[in-house]
């Protein structure tokens, strides 16, 4: 009866463990089928890279745009075919729009330190308005010669030995793209301590409200010659941010260059360091060196191209 009993028990037992078994089985596929109707199936264009320049710096130069930078239309296009340059587009006016406030800026600036004593202090806004108002001018400037830049970069690109793998092709786009967001997120971070340090430590505030006598010193130009009003201190404030983005943007386009020339030739040394000790023809040194030339004619195109604004930015 003891035995009878036990097993009668160890049955129950396994009757119970089959039915909670189930249950939870049931409940895992129920998970697993919300799981696999919530994710989007990726297709091959989630994963494909042609590894070109035009590729890596498109998302740069849409942010470059958004700050009136780099009017070139079809920056997004898939290829460098999708670019031009047109006077009629919005980038264009949006680019000249900017320009005119700058020049406009400046000039109330000249005016200031015309009024007040010479100083470094009081020259340091001239200098800063003439560097971005040149720089702005010279990426205009660029904009027009930007597709036929590209079409030859392209050009030297497809002569270059090939990326063994995926991984290879999108790196050089996960770069350039992390430089630019480490330095305009540094750069952001560093004028949101400007601004926080002027508010909360002005000493000498102009107006009782520490965020009003913030926008009256970020626009001091401006209100010697019209009365203070928030809607002129925020269009102030506007331009103080432009003014400030090229600033920054300057540099980071001239690292972004460097690092696509840099990269061409790391390929083809690549290349070179995986044939120099097999008895390769003639023909390959050959073709070696006419790609090497093409290589250092981009970069004297690219360096004639981009002179002004390496001047500003040095």
């Amino acid at each position: 009866m003891r035995q009878l009993k036990e097993r009668n028990r160890c049955n129950r037992s396994v009757r119970h463990l089959k039915i909670q078994a189930k249950i939870w089985l049931k409940n895992l596929k129920s998970g697993l089928d919300q799981i696999r109707e919530s994710q989007v199936r990726g297709t091959r264009t989630n994963f494909l890279h042609d590894g070109s320049f035009h590729e890596a710096v498109a998302p740069v130069l849409a942010v470059a745009q958004c700050f009136c930078l780099m009017p070139v239309s079809g920056i997004g296009a898939p290829t460098y075919r999708g670019l031009s340059f047109s006077r009629r587009s919005w980038r264009f006016w949006y680019s000249s729009l900017y320009l005119c406030s700058t020049s406009v800026d400046l000039a109330f600036s000249i005016r200031r330190v015309a009024h007040s004593v010479l100083d470094v202090r009081s020259v340091e806004p001239i200098v800063f308005h003439v560097s971005i108002l040149i720089a702005s001018w010279q990426f205009l400037n660029l904009a027009q010669l930007w597709p036929g830049l590209m079409r030859h970069w392209a050009a030297v690109e497809r002569r270059l030995p090939g990326y063994s793998c995926c991984l290879q092709r999108a790196r050089p786009a996960r770069r350039l793209k992390m430089l630019a967001f480490v330095l305009l997120a540094v750069s952001l971070m560093e004028h949101l301590l400007s601004i926080i340090s002027v508010v909360y430590y002005d000493f000498c505030p102009r107006r009782r409200d520490p965020v009003e006598s913030y926008l009256h010193g970020t626009s001091a130009q401006l209100f010697e010659v019209f009365p203070y009003s928030n809607w002129l201190a925020w269009l102030g404030k506007i331009q103080n941010v432009l003014l400030t983005f090229g600033w920054s943007y300057m540099d980071i386009f001239l690292m972004m260059l460097g690092m696509g020339l840099s990269e061409m030739l790391a390929r083809l040394n690549r290349s070179l360091e995986q044939q120099v000790r097999q008895p390769m023809p003639e023909a390959y040194w050959t073709w070696s060196r006419t790609l090497y030339r093409s290589i250092v004619e981009l970069i004297r195109e690219v360096d004639d191209a981009v002179s002004g604004i390496m001047l500003i930015s040095f």
